[in-house]
């Protein structure tokens, strides 16, 4: 069984009840060798965190909220988790579909996200009820896209995207707004300025 990383738990403890079941999935992927994770990883994060004496974790009903919420879609179903791996001998677990790692796996390309929710899976923004009228993604989502599908961590993850606007391959509202979009340029609204 997988050793889990020691800091991952203590960010878990240090979080407490208001990290539900899918943020703890997605800290655990997010630390781990990906695409996904093991569910031997997720059991082991469980155990060590249930056998901490400074923390309420029951793991039992953890793993078994994951293995009821765990689907084989390939496309955006939206609040579970998806298998990624190929069969019983690479069974993976990941917060997006096999199909957005098969087409985005390992890409850092900003504007490849953006386009990629927009034409190919927006019923990830429907189900987060990120979508807005402008017709662009919010930045959060591309964030943790780029994170778990792109193996990079948040600050890279951020700095792509300010990379990507200065090189005019996206544009976004004003940065200093916590919740602003991501446009394709070319698709950004005409009110918008």
């Amino acid at each position: 069984m997988t050793e889990p990383n020691q800091a991952v738990v203590d960010k878990a403890v240090h979080e407490g009840e208001s990290m539900g079941a899918r943020d703890l999935v997605e800290l655990i992927e997010r630390y781990e060798e990906g695409p996904g994770v093991d569910p031997e990883t997720v059991e082991a994060y469980a155990a060590a965190l249930e056998a901490r004496d400074d923390y309420a974790f029951d793991a039992e009903d953890f793993l078994a909220h994951v293995d009821a919420n765990t689907t084989d879609a390939d496309w955006w179903e939206g609040g579970v988790y998806y298998e990624i791996g190929d069969g019983v001998d690479d069974r993976r677990i990941s917060l997006f579909p096999r199909a957005w790692h098969e087409r985005l796996g390992g890409s850092t390309d900003v504007r490849e996200y953006v386009a990629f929710i927009l034409d190919e899976d927006p019923d990830y923004l429907d189900d987060l009820a990120l979508g807005g009228p402008g017709g662009g993604v919010p930045e959060k989502a591309v964030v943790e896209a780029l994170m778990l599908v792109g193996r990079v961590d948040r600050p890279e993850a951020n700095t792509l995207i300010n990379e990507a606007r200065e090189r005019g391959d996206v544009v976004e509202d004003a940065d200093q707004n916590p919740d602003a979009d991501v446009y394709l340029p070319e698709r950004r609204s005409d009110d918008m300025s």
